[in-house]
């Protein structure tokens, strides 16, 4: 018999502890952890606030619940204020939750970083970003071999913002203070407390951190104008769309490509083509701070982008529905910028549709299935489109994004052939084509189509863009004189796209049942559950314009706010609410987080919509 089977067969039934013991020793039993660092460090961070350092001094070698005692404790520091908002239960846990304050006596940032709302953005995104940067250097995480009684936790943290800018909870900045919302993995070996690691964190990382990002004098005041500058340039430019008719705007010199499929930066090569807009489609705007800028303009009306394969129309179209957001400097977007309700629309095989009137696209369902108030929790290509379109519609959105790519090809067109072997009477579909125009001279709902093989659209198009070798040109002329020398036959719609009618939120039934379903969201309190509480599985990947998980966060929390008030009135009415409201206060918990981003009214309402089991009325 082995050594090792004839120890497990002395230690059976004895438990797994017994076993291992015996097997490998009580080592980490007999390690003794040390209280800190080097007595000059050690004196160091005494000076730096004493009661903080004698109170984790106090904790050394202690049970992990022992943290529980800096909860709700506030520490002044000689420059900054440490407000301890929530202490995690173990080192497994999601970390655990701090504030920093910084008078601006001390801080000084000009008014010139908070005077607007698209300012105060913009400089919460730069120091956020810098104080995530700062951290990554400053950092030292404990660095264990992963093993229970291994070291973990001691890394200071902040929601880092992407490319786009968006409102943030990471801080806030006004007249009075600066705040920053950070998040501490206390360290620990197994369920006993390294108050060394602990004191390093508190008391020599964060002051650090804090010279480096919170004090005016320390930053780069030129790059942080600059984020400032830009991202008011571009909410200028995209208030000024409307008045010039358009959808959105490509500036000239922009850098449409992205570094690779799984990265947000800009391609950096020397083989990459700046953008130029044709001169037929050449628009120029006055901004603030860059003066006036000149690029191509998309028409209000029906845009088709087209062109061979691998000629850059899925990239156009992908920069136009990230236009929607403002970007950073450097970005190669900074002057991409979109009508702010422009939505993608893409077909999702198997989403959740709950009683969406989707007669104006399918009408006369086999077996007698009511499109009016069309339900289903296994939707096709399609009907799944037919569905998006109509919660576009009822969200007053005024432009549609559409690549053929991710389109159902049954839902864009039906041919002269298909028309003939099928007959209309018989199919329940009315293709995008015979709607397309109709959305647009009735209700004002612009679209841009990526279209590469089907030319029935050419009949149909305001506007025509080609692409080749990443260069747009204007072809409207010449696809018009195809369109009348190759003549389609396209299906006139048997109905008329009539008014939407905004479903309700019954009072005292708004999602009622999602108490006693489980969820997949993949969002965590600092509790460690899943966020919203008990909330069915809500896929949003199909949503390409949701661009940062802080953003599907506060979705998850507006839903579980949701799910624990009544309420009665329209999906409009809850996004008009929700827009009014601060950000902070979508929040679904105690106290303030710092890992919150606003998203879009339209991404709210189509994860609402996406939402299975929600009781809703129409």
């Amino acid at each position: 018999m082995s050594p090792e089977k004839a120890i497990r067969g002395a230690f059976s039934g004895r438990g797994r502890g017994a076993y291992y013991k015996a097997r490998y020793g009580n080592k980490a039993a007999k390690r003794e952890l040390p209280a800190g660092n080097s007595t000059h460090i050690r004196n160091k961070c005494a000076n730096r606030q004493q009661e903080l350092f004698a109170l984790l001094d106090s904790l050394n070698n202690k049970q992990y619940g022992q943290y529980k005692q800096l909860t709700g404790k506030q520490f002044q520091f000689s420059d900054f204020l440490l407000i301890v908002d929530s202490i995690q239960s173990d080192a497994y846990a999601p970390p655990s939750r701090i504030r920093v304050q910084v008078d601006q006596k001390l801080a000084q940032f000009p008014a010139s970083c908070y005077s607007t709302k698209a300012r105060s953005v913009a400089s919460v995104h730069y120091l956020s970003k810098l104080a995530h940067q700062v951290l990554t250097r400053l950092n030292s995480p404990q660095g264990g071999s992963g093993g229970w009684h291994s070291a973990k936790g001691g890394a200071i943290a902040i929601d880092c913002p992407g490319q786009e800018v968006l409102e943030r909870t990471s801080a806030t900045i006004s007249e009075s203070i600066v705040e920053m919302r950070l998040t501490a993995a206390l360290p620990a070996a197994g369920r006993t407390i390294i108050a060394g690691a602990a004191q390093n964190m508190f008391l020599e990382v964060l002051p650090q951190m804090v010279e480096k990002v919170l004090l005016y004098r320390s930053v780069d005041s030129q790059k942080m104008h600059e984020i400032l500058c830009s991202v008011e340039d571009q909410e200028c430019l995209r208030q000024q769309l409307a008045g010039k008719g358009l959808v959105s705007f490509i500036g000239n010199g922009s850098v449409l490509p992205r570094a690779s499929g799984v990265s947000n930066l800009p391609l950096a090569s020397e083989d990459v083509v700046l953008f130029q807009s044709p001169p037929e489609l050449q628009v120029s705007f006055e901004l603030p701070n860059q003066g006036i800028v000149s690029g191509m303009g998309i028409r209000k009306g029906v845009t088709l982008i087209c062109g061979g394969g691998f000629n850059g129309k899925s990239t156009l179209l992908q920069a136009i529905e990230r236009g929607v957001y403002s970007h950073v400097p450097g970005d190669g977007r900074e002057l991409v910028v979109t009508d702010g309700t422009a939505t993608k629309i893409k077909a999702e095989e198997g989403r959740f549709i709950c009683r969406t009137d989707i007669r104006p696209f399918i009408n006369d369902l086999p077996l007698g299935k009511d499109a009016s108030a069309f339900s289903t929790s296994n939707a096709s290509g399609s009907t799944s489109m037919a569905a998006s379109i109509q919660e576009a519609i009822e969200i007053d959105v005024t432009a549609l994004l559409f690549d053929e790519d991710t389109c159902a090809t049954n839902f864009l067109v039906r041919d002269g052939r298909m028309q003939r072997l099928v007959s209309q009477e018989n199919e329940p579909i009315t293709p995008l084509i015979s709607r397309v125009r109709e959305l647009w001279e009735t209700k004002g709902i612009s679209s841009v189509l990526v279209i590469g093989g089907c030319g029935d659209y050419l009949d149909v198009a305001d506007t025509v863009i080609s692409m080749h070798e990443y260069v747009p040109s204007d072809v409207t002329a010449k696809a018009k004189d195809i369109a009348k020398a190759i003549p389609v036959s396209i299906e006139n719609p048997q109905t008329e796209i009539g008014p939407t009618i905004n479903p309700l939120f019954p009072s005292g039934k708004l999602l009622g049942s999602l108490a006693d379903t489980t969820s997949k969201t993949g969002v965590e309190t600092e509790d460690g559950k899943d966020e919203p509480g008990n909330l069915p599985e809500l896929d949003l990947t199909a949503l390409d314009q949701l661009v940062s998980a802080s953003q599907t966060r506060t979705i998850a929390s507006i839903i579980h706010m949701m799910s624990q008030h009544s309420m009665y009135g329209t999906i409009r009415d809850l996004l008009r609410e929700i827009s009014a409201a601060e950000l902070d206060s979508l929040h679904n918990g105690h106290g303030v987080v710092g890992n919150l981003a606003r998203p879009r009214s339209v991404e709210i309402a189509l994860a609402i919509n996406r939402l299975r089991y929600a009781q809703i009325q129409s």
